[in-house]
């Protein structure tokens, strides 16, 4: 209600109360608006922040990362990491300007490579994993394991692909499998791989009906040089024997070493009987002259038996145990020629 007064006009109270709550009510809304809108730029903003520090930290971890990553597309390299330079030896510059990605594979893998690559594309079933080729920009060929994901790069079709160098896994499992198969003081074949080698010869020599011999080596007085010169000396002596009959023997023949100062040699494709008796010779003819060993000239016979195939065996037990048998013969007819009194 206002009141009229020859001052002028009262306000009613009422009226007055009402007009500050509703300014109060007004204030209140302004700054909950603003606390609001605050609120929600700090959370904008730290959801921009939390987003750039993701997108930094997987950007390091690509940069770092130990294996290659690369994206084709179009069956061009669109990105690439830096270790996909330092494996393959190229810029990247030069990487990116290469029309396809087929100069990075190795020939004999290209084809295999191109095939995946297209299946993957085309939502095939493909291997996720694999190993192939990859060739240097020196043309240096190094073995890698692939591994590839179809995606959408910039909306058009894509591979994600992670590319790791397994040199040296391939290295350490060929040094396993030599070791496997192989004496680690000659280098020469061991008893497993003349066994299997012995089985195919058999297999051989059963179709062509061409025999094979097996001789059976063992050094004489081998004993003493150790306990006389050292190990030293008899490893050394043992690594002079296999230097000198290695290059009596064909590619096709094999010289192993089955353990201690016994050697067993087979001869594939005999043509006659006297192929042996003149291999025999060449042994001994190279086994005459000393060793030099420490300095020391030594010297040091050997025993030998032989068994042919077919008629003295026909499976490469029985052939060793022939020749070891025979050997073992020659070794008893030495030590008896060695006592007996000199006249």
């Amino acid at each position: 209600m206002i009141v009229s007064t020859e001052a002028g006009y009262l306000v009613s109270p009422y009226l007055a109360w009402s007009a500050v709550v509703a300014l109060l009510v007004l204030a209140g809304g302004c700054a909950w608006s603003l606390w609001r809108h605050r609120r929600a730029a700090s959370r904008h903003d730290g959801v921009e922040q939390n987003v750039r520090e993701r997108a930094d930290s997987f950007r390091y971890l690509v940069e770092t990362a130990h294996e290659g990553i690369v994206v084709v597309q179009s069956r061009r390299l669109v990105y690439l990491n830096p270790r996909m330079c330092e494996m393959t030896g190229y810029s990247e510059a030069e990487l990116r300007a290469l029309p396809t990605f087929m100069p990075l594979i190795d020939p004999s893998a290209r084809e295999v490579m191109l095939a995946n690559h297209l299946r993957r594309l085309a939502g095939e079933p493909s291997p996720q994993r694999y190993e192939s080729l990859f060739l240097k920009k020196d043309g240096t060929s190094y073995p890698i394991e692939l591994s590839g994901v179809a995606i959408v790069w910039q909306g058009e079709p894509a591979t994600l692909n992670m590319v790791t160098d397994i040199s040296g896994r391939k290295a350490a499992e060929e040094k396993m499998q030599y070791l496997a198969h192989h004496d680690s003081l000659t280098g020469l074949p061991n008893r497993y791989m003349l066994h299997e080698r012995l089985k195919q010869a058999i297999a051989l020599a059963q179709r062509t009906g061409v025999p094979l011999a097996v001789l059976f080596i063992d050094l004489n007085g081998f004993k003493k040089v150790n306990d006389d010169h050292g190990h030293e000396a008899g490893d050394c002596l043992l690594q002079q024997v296999a230097g000198r009959i290695q290059p009596l023997l064909r590619d096709s023949d094999t010289l192993a070493r089955m353990g201690g100062d016994e050697f067993v040699i087979l001869l594939t494709q005999i043509a006659q009987p006297k192929d042996v008796a003149q291999a025999t010779a060449r042994i001994e003819a190279a086994m005459a002259p000393a060793f030099a060993i420490n300095d020391q000239a030594l010297r040091c016979g050997f025993s030998m038996g032989a068994a042919l195939y077919p008629q003295d065996g026909t499976t490469a037990q029985a052939l060793l145990n022939l020749a070891d048998h025979q050997m073992y013969a020659h070794k008893h007819r030495h030590y008896q020629r060695e006592a007996l009194p000199q006249s």
